[in-house]
């Protein structure tokens, strides 16, 4: 038997392109499936073993940690649900609002990552800068979330609009008092100088703010940059 014969390699299912997103691919070896836009991880099916390790498991462990009694949780950016999918397990009480641009998107969580299947989750298709401008237009209270996952990146870039006061501010005064907001942002090297300053900013807007870098795979680091209202 060679050694090589126990090599899986990863395996294109799906592969479209989105006008938001761009390349969007879904890839699976073994028993692990990943969504990834423009060649970046955007999802990674909930039950892979690599899932806790990578930033998406994080983020869910992170929010279970800091906010383990949260009855209301609002995600910006949805991805294939990952972090969605992990917190209705660990969470079952909880009401889960995802909010998500890209219909393309929408349709491949539901798919290929069992997104129909994840209980009190509430996905509403629409630009999440608006959401959190206009929250009433959308059924959402003020002050009514216990934690916040900001995870809205197009393609592999980070809005400009995310990184402002009035953005933090707007998503601030969704949560309630003491709740927890948490950022994804990408950590990779062209990016740190960016980050760095917008971990400045949030600073400013959040209370005990702290920052953890998540290792990647070929030097795709992340960051979960968070602080309490």
């Amino acid at each position: 038997m060679s050694v090589f014969d126990s090599l899986q390699y990863p395996k294109i299912i799906y592969e479209t392109e989105s006008k938001l997103n761009g390349k969007i691919r879904v890839v699976e070896v073994g028993k692990t499936r990943k969504l990834l836009t423009n060649n970046v991880l955007q999802s990674i099916s909930e039950t892979s073993p690599s899932c806790p390790k990578v930033f998406l498991g994080k983020a869910a462990e992170l929010i279970m940690r800091e906010v383990p009694n949260a009855k209301r949780i609002l995600m910006l950016g949805l991805g294939g649900g990952t972090v969605a999918s992990i917190l209705s397990k660990k969470l079952p009480e909880a009401q889960i609002v995802s909010v998500e641009f890209d219909p393309i998107m929408i349709d491949i969580a539901k798919k290929y990552f069992g997104l129909d299947s994840i209980k009190n989750l509430r996905v509403i298709e629409a630009d999440a800068l608006r959401v959190v401008v206009e929250p009433e237009e959308f059924d959402l209270t003020p002050s009514s979330f216990d934690a916040l996952f900001v995870d809205i990146f197009i393609g592999d870039q980070y809005p400009d609009l995310g990184k402002t006061g009035n953005f933090i501010a707007a998503i601030k005064r969704l949560v309630s008092p003491g709740g927890l907001i948490v950022f994804n942002r990408i950590y990779t090297e062209e990016h740190q100088e960016d980050v760095n300053n917008f971990v400045n900013q949030v600073e400013e807007f959040l209370g005990d703010t702290k920052s953890e870098v998540v290792a990647g795979y070929t030097n795709s680091d992340n960051i979960l940059v968070y602080g309490r209202v």
